[in-house]
């Protein structure tokens, strides 16, 4: 093979890289770093660097403060219903940031629906972490699944498997 023919190959593919805007770029200190679809700062990506944040920790800022949890967050968020407990059968569907609400994982100071309010933490592995909150008689369970990204936790799934 002769230079020209890997000189052409060379150029037709950083040129198809630059036409798709993937062009092969050193990202600088102001850049997004990414991980699958979620996004983190260069702040978050060197405070991930200093710490191992426990996931008691985490969740406390995550219940206080609505920016953090936004930030949080794995978008688009999947959620997924229960349609048929028989069959298993479920609706899924994918929400973007702007549709984003504020998710409450504390006990409420009262009950809901004439029942307690019940929440369960599980930790799945090193990397995931489960939040079930059910309403004691009612049917009512949604599951909040966590996962660790880059030493930072990340909401990535809710699922409604109410019945």
């Amino acid at each position: 093979m002769d230079k020209s023919l890997l000189t052409s190959c060379f150029l037709i593919a950083v040129a198809s890289g630059i036409a798709e805007g993937r062009a092969n770029t050193f990202p600088n200190n102001d850049s997004p770093a990414t991980h699958s679809s979620t996004t983190i700062s260069a702040e978050q990506a060197h405070s991930a660097i200093d710490s191992n944040e426990t996931f008691e920790e985490f969740l406390n800022q995550f219940n206080k403060d609505y920016n953090f949890q936004k930030n949080r967050v794995v978008f688009p968020l999947r959620i997924t219903t229960l349609i048929d407990f028989e069959t298993n059968k479920s609706d899924t569907i994918y929400i973007q940031s702007a549709e984003y609400q504020k998710h409450e994982l504390t006990s409420p100071k009262s009950n809901i629906v004439d029942g307690q309010v019940i929440l369960r933490s599980e930790t799945i592995s090193s990397d995931q972490h489960l939040v079930i909150m059910l309403v004691e008689d009612t049917g009512i369970r949604f599951e909040y699944h966590f996962n660790r990204i880059e030493n930072l936790w990340f909401l990535s799934e809710i699922k409604n498997t109410s019945t």
